[in-house]
């Protein structure tokens, strides 16, 4: 299913007194498109499209998951991840040293008509919380 959505970032850090937030758009376009566009505070633009993209391999691997969370297929992560569903709530744990080097778990919320993520929030090992919330969501 392709379709197009806004969302708000918020990072929870032990680096910043406040949390931090940021604002924007993405577009992803079944099977394996995806624009991740951040509007606020500064823009940037992460652009992938199958195997290939304009981004450094850690990043592309990031957008990766995110772009499989999002549309609500996860049939992939199971690679590098610990799977585990209840209702409409998903927990990826990795399995792989580099990945729990940097989160301890990955928890996403699917949207219980679409399947698509409502909110996905990334624990890191540092302590660092970032939840992902998707809004205006319209398919394309």
């Amino acid at each position: 299913m392709s379709f197009a959505a806004q969302f708000v970032q918020q990072k929870s850090s032990t680096m910043f007194a406040e949390p931090q937030r940021s604002e924007g758009q993405l577009l992803y376009r079944s099977p394996d498109y995806l624009r991740w566009e951040y509007t606020k505070p500064q823009p940037l633009v992460w652009e992938l499209d199958g195997d290939h993209g304009n981004m450094n391999p850690h990043i592309k691997n990031m957008v990766m998951l995110i772009r499989q969370s999002i549309s609500g297929d996860l049939t992939a992560a199971e690679k590098s991840f610990l799977v585990e569903q209840q209702d409409n709530t998903v927990t990826l744990t990795p399995k792989k040293r580099e990945l729990k080097n940097l989160f301890s778990r990955i928890r996403i919320v699917l949207n219980p008509e679409t399947q698509i993520a409502d909110e996905v929030t990334i624990y890191e090992t540092n302590g660092d919380i970032t939840v992902i919330r998707f809004f205006a969501v319209r398919p394309l």
